[in-house]
């Protein structure tokens, strides 16, 4: 095991030199082509025959084979020794991080790894209890930083040994013919053999596992070998048993290297069943997957284990991390997603027996993850084609053992899973009860807001940092759907502060806020010039409304659409004035069009943030200006989807026109910033949002007609005209939020 001195100071650079010299050795290798170019060749062309050139042949293939043999063994000994050394200064990397955040926080680490703190010396200090809970949290937060590095450094150490072990084997007289580094096949049985172990796997073993795991996540040999040869009734049961026990009684070690094997894992399963990699796992084990999946397990001995988990529950955790084949992935979340239709309380009557331990490490936080809906869901999340698939197409109903029972099905997941009774499909533990019949749980309502966000956006929903792909008829008529049922009947009443589905109100806000053409088309269904980003999504006009108005009362919801709506208007105003000649006298007008949409929505949003901080919760105003500064990535993605496209149209002007995003976009948002006053603080929050919206096309008329060489007298008169468009489109806003909110 690695100590704590022994990583701090360890030279790696003899590890790194001697694993470049293996691995320039390898790239460098002649002898295989030399044998055969000077002694193989001219000997079969020299016309040899006889006993002695039988000899001699059989005698030179010896020779062959021991060159093929050495090149193997040299190349799985590069291999072991470059994931060495990456590993070892990563972990030396992550200590010497923890050691300068020590002395950030005014701690010291002695040479054995103890951290500690500075005695009080002053008289304030020494009365003060609060300051060695202080400083003890802070050491604590240092300590088990350590503790990870080191113990990181204890697991590439232990792999390695034993990859070295295994690839130059035990024979001291000639080279191994099957080093383990140079065959994934053989990498993966290991990794079979030591997760059969289960419950009694050591430490070693299961740091072991991991590296193993980690190391080959995204080699389809490997990973179709390591899941094939576990099967997947083996592989559920034995890392059902695994993180069990060692989640529960294993070492710090054990717990960590669990945590991250779990995701290993995933990624694993995902390089295996992906239909474009060869090999791959066929139909017929994930269809075994699926059968093993609605099986129930005995894990442990009875002292041991308080229930028998199905093998979904084991598996849902799995399916958080991954790329996955919608091919796979699909027939799992329906089919979990129908057992749950048929018996709600059966994964919580699973695991009730007894004194449960919680299955720790394949469930979630606190108990919770009891419903592997969660994992399901937030594997579509992370999934957007099978996300979009499963709550667009035509459904698959499978029998209980996975079978396939009938296609073609009506598609009415939705709203089986916003259904709002008890015995809902998205009931957990929860820590105010624990039974077999409840309503949605927290985290599986954030979690169904993953995958729709997933589904109607294309890209993952944590990927918000990556383009935003053209919004598809299918991932439209997903966006179409959710519309309807989160702005209609009950809907907005389910995303208030104490509703059900409060939990989704984030990612409705980044769908709305990705979709702001097609909302200000639903507020004005005669306007067919407003763009939008790929296919339209045909959104009910009242719904659309309802939805915006309960979105306005939750901060984060309201920051994305804020910003969206805005970066959208700024960019329709700059298209209209960038095409000004098409419009001949009807500009004026065509500008005045392009402003009063945005308006309406700042209406809606800022009539419902009004009615929300105010009147309801005036403590909250803080909540939504921090929501302001957050959601700013949401201005410059919908301004990347639509004005920034069109930077360089305006004559004389180029890339300048940038200048909105920088500089535009985040000094008019400041302006959305309210403050709490102690006189008619309604007035003030409603005049504020009024002024903003109608500040933001303002500076947008400005600023295009200033690039596009407009006169002063001129321009500003649009720019004003533009300016009370916003603001009669926002009154107009403001009086739908009241009618479909309030009635």
């Amino acid at each position: 095991m690695v100590d704590f001195r022994e990583l701090r100071y360890a030279p790696l650079s003899g590890i790194d030199r001697v694993a470049g010299a293996f691995e320039s050795l390898v790239r460098s290798w002649e002898f295989s082509s030399e044998l055969t170019g000077d002694v193989i060749n001219p000997l079969q062309g020299s016309g040899w025959r006889g006993i002695a050139a039988e000899q001699a042949a059989g005698g030179i293939q010896k020779v062959r084979t021991e060159i093929d043999a050495a090149f193997d063994e040299a190349s799985a000994i590069a291999l072991a020794l470059r994931d060495a050394h990456t590993e070892l200064a990563g972990a030396q990397a992550d200590l010497k991080a923890a050691i300068q955040s020590a002395a950030d926080q005014g701690l010291t680490v002695d040479d054995t790894g103890g951290v500690h703190w500075p005695p009080a010396t002053n008289p304030a200090d020494k009365k003060d209890a609060d300051y060695a809970d202080s400083y003890r949290q802070k050491a604590t937060g240092v300590a088990d930083a350590i503790a990870r590095a080191v113990a990181r450094a204890t697991a590439a150490d232990a792999a390695a040994a034993a990859a070295l072990a295994a690839d130059t084997g035990a024979n001291r007289t000639s080279f191994n013919a099957k080093p383990l580094g140079g065959q994934p096949e053989e990498e993966a049985k290991k990794a079979a053999d030591l997760l059969r172990l289960g419950d009694r796997a050591t430490e070693a073993q299961v740091l072991e596992l991991n590296q193993l795991v980690r190391s080959h996540a995204g080699d389809p040999r490997f990973a179709t070998a390591f899941y094939s040869s576990t099967g997947p009734d083996g592989f559920l049961s034995s890392y059902g048993a695994l993180s069990e026990f060692g989640g529960y009684y294993g070492s710090d070690a054990t717990k960590k290297a669990l945590l991250e094997l779990q995701g290993n894992l995933g990624r694993t399963l995902a390089t295996a069943t992906d239909g474009t990699k060869v090999p791959h796992l066929g139909d017929a084990w994930q269809a075994g997957l699926r059968k093993a999946g609605a099986a129930q397990y005995q894990l442990l001995p009875d002292r041991l284990q308080g229930g028998n988990p199905y093998g979904y529950q084991i598996l849902s955790n799995i399916l958080r991390t991954g790329t996955y084949d919608p091919h796979f992935l699909n027939p799992v979340v329906e089919h979990v997603t129908q057992l749950s239709a048929q018996n709600p309380g059966r994964w919580e009557d699973a695991v009730s027996k007894a004194n449960p331990i919680g299955q720790v490490f394949f469930l979630g936080r606190d108990g919770s993850g009891i419903n592997p809906m969660s994992g399901a869901l937030e594997a579509l999340g992370h999934n957007p084609a099978a996300a979009t698939k499963y709550f667009h197409d035509q459904a698959t109903v499978y029998d209980e053992d996975g079978t396939v029972k009938a296609t073609g099905q009506p598609n009415t997941y939705l709203k089986q899973l916003t259904g709002t009774g008890f015995d809902s499909l998205l009931q957990d533990y929860q820590p105010d009860h624990f039974s077999p019949h409840g309503k949605a749980a927290p985290m599986e309502a954030g979690a169904l807001g993953h995958a729709l966000e997933a589904a109607t956006t294309g890209r993952a929903y944590d990927a918000t940092d990556a383009p935003l792909p053209p919004h598809t008829p299918e991932m439209a008529a997903v966006m179409a759907q959710v519309v309807d049922r989160f702005g209609n009947g009950d809907g907005p009443g389910l995303l208030a502060k104490s509703g059900l589905f409060a939990g989704t109100n984030g990612s409705l806000g980044h769908m709305t806020a990705v979709y702001m053409g097609d909302v200000q088309a639903a507020l004005n269904p005669g306007d067919n010039t407003l763009p939008t980003h790929g296919a339209r999504a045909a959104l009910n006009q009242e719904n659309t409304e309802k939805l915006l108005g309960a979105l306005g009362r939750n901060p984060d919801a309201y920051g994305a659409i804020a910003q969206a709506q805005q970066a959208y208007t700024t960019a329709h105003i700059q298209d209209v004035m960038q095409h000004r000649d098409q419009y001949k006298d009807l500009f004026g007008d065509a500008v005045r069009n392009a402003a009063r949409p945005g308006g309406e929505v700042a209406g809606i949003l800022t009539a419902a943030r009004t009615d929300e901080v105010y009147v309801r919760a005036q403590a909250e105003a803080t909540a939504y200006n921090d929501a302001i500064d957050q959601n700013g990535v949401w201005a410059k993605t919908v301004w990347a989807i639509t004005g920034g496209k069109a930077l360089g149209n305006i004559p004389g002007v180029g890339p300048g026109l940038s200048y909105p995003v920088n500089g535009f976009i985040d000094s008019i948002a400041d302006a959305y910033h309210i403050e709490a006053h102690p006189s008619d603080d309604a007035t003030v929050a409603y005049d504020t949002g009024k002024n903003s919206a109608a500040a933001a096309a303002q500076a947008a008329v400005v600023k295009a007609g200033r690039a596009a060489g407009l006169e002063e007298p001129y321009l500003n008169t649009l720019a004003l005209s533009a300016a009370n468009e916003t603001k009669n489109g926002l009154g107009d806003g403001a009086t739908l939020f009241g009618r479909a909110i309030h009635g």
